[in-house]
């Protein structure tokens, strides 16, 4: 009698293959999941396979005859199509539990089912609201700590980072996702001048908190988070560990839709830090979207040595750990590029570790495994880059080194 064998549940980043038994050697399986997380309105994936001489189909060892290339243990999951046709976007990055119903089918027919359910966090995470002086979301993992604590850091989007904290909670890390610009009140408006002292008043929160360790603590931080995550970096001796996740070398001009007037994204003492200016408009791309990876690299030859050179990241200046991570069909901007830049000149270092993963063909929206990556190369008509397997691969891959540098790094 056919079985079908899923861990009952799992964290989101936990790898769960899928295996199918008892089927006719050779039979063609379909493997069908569906889900009513992660998107609106739901989400599913059909995979097809042929059972091996034992009448077996393992998503671990067998690659499908239809659907996804090649061997992918969590390519069941990661393949998953939203139910709208053309949605596009992150999956939802909520703090329910998704279920998923998964299915083997032989000649149309169910031969047998179950369900697994996908937990973005640990239970006995608690999570805290912050919104006095500093805002965001603390989690904070089960247990009487002290736990070392992370900042982590979103991107231009302005949404804060919950769902990599909670996940990094998951992992005995007190996660404090910082909200820096956008509504509500102390925040800037928009992405100009963000006050660099205001980072540090974050990590003074995690300080006065008896189940967070004292310090130094590390950053997470994502496309213009991994910006600031550097920025900070070079700037503070509480940074120990670095993870920088589409990153650029250079602090660039802020992002305000309200106003022509070129100003910094980051500011110290009231007064904007050195950056590089837009000097080009963005691409489209063959649907339309655009491109915003031309605005900076076609800005760079047309911006004086001078300033280019002060709006280089001081690597020089940064003692952390770090580990950096790009995509090279990474159409926001140059995220391979410049993590390779900047950890050659951070390998010069003798004292601290650095690590530089780069996928050719993953694009902006690299993040931690396992959830759906189809759809993730468009975000709200702009080009992000990068296919399902590539932003799959590559979430397998750094995330696990991104884990074990933020806890080896010296507390």
């Amino acid at each position: 009698m056919p079985t079908i064998e899923v861990a009952d549940e799992a964290l989101y980043d936990r790898e769960t293959p899928v295996r199918v038994t008892g089927v006719e050697p050779g039979a063609t399986v379909e493997l069908v999941t569906e889900s009513d997380g992660w998107y609106d309105d739901g989400c599913a994936s059909r995979t097809v396979f042929e059972a091996d001489g034992e009448g077996v189909v393992d998503t671990a060892e067998h690659a499908p005859v239809e659907g996804y290339e090649g061997v992918a243990p969590m390519g069941w999951l990661w393949s998953m199509t939203s139910d709208v046709e053309g949605e596009t976007g992150w999956p939802h990055a909520g703090r329910d539990p998704v279920t998923v119903d998964v299915e083997a089918r032989v000649d149309e027919t169910t031969v047998a089912e179950t369900t697994t359910t996908r937990r973005p966090t640990a239970s006995g995470v608690e999570y805290t609201k912050i919104d006095e002086d500093v805002v965001g979301g603390l989690f904070v993992p089960t247990g009487d700590g002290p736990h070392p604590g992370v900042l982590v850091l979103h991107g231009s989007d302005g949404q804060p980072a919950r769902g990599q904290a909670a996940l990094l909670a998951a992992h005995g890390f007190a996660a404090f996702a910082v909200h820096y610009f956008g509504e509500p009140d102390p925040l800037p408006d928009q992405l100009i001048d963000v006050p660099i002292e205001y980072f540090d008043a974050a990590v003074d929160r995690l300080r006065n908190r008896a189940e967070v360790a004292a310090g130094p603590f590390g950053v997470y931080g994502r496309s213009k988070g991994a910006e600031a995550a550097l920025v900070l970096a070079e700037r503070y001796e509480w940074v120990d560990a670095v993870v920088a996740v589409a990153p650029s070398e250079y602090r660039w001009q802020g992002l305000d839709q309200q106003s022509e007037t070129e100003t910094g994204s980051w500011s110290v003492g009231g007064e904007s830090l050195p950056f590089a200016p837009f000097r080009a408009g963005p691409g489209t791309d063959e649907d339309g979207n655009l491109v915003l990876g031309d605005v900076y690299e076609n800005s760079l030859p047309r911006i004086s040595d001078d300033r280019l050179d002060a709006a280089r990241i001081a690597i020089g200046e940064i003692d952390a750990a770090a580990l950096l991570v790009g995509g090279g069909n990474d159409l926001m901007w140059p995220s391979a590029t410049a993590a390779e830049a900047l950890g050659e000149s951070l390998a010069e270092r003798d004292d601290a570790e650095t690590t530089v993963r780069t996928y050719e063909d993953a694009g902006h929206a690299i993040g931690p495994p396992y959830k759906p990556t189809t759809g993730l190369d468009v975000a709200d008509g702009m080009a992000l880059g990068g296919t399902p397997a590539a932003n799959a691969r590559a979430g397998a891959d750094f995330w696990p080194r991104a884990l074990d540098l933020l806890d080896g790094a010296p507390r």
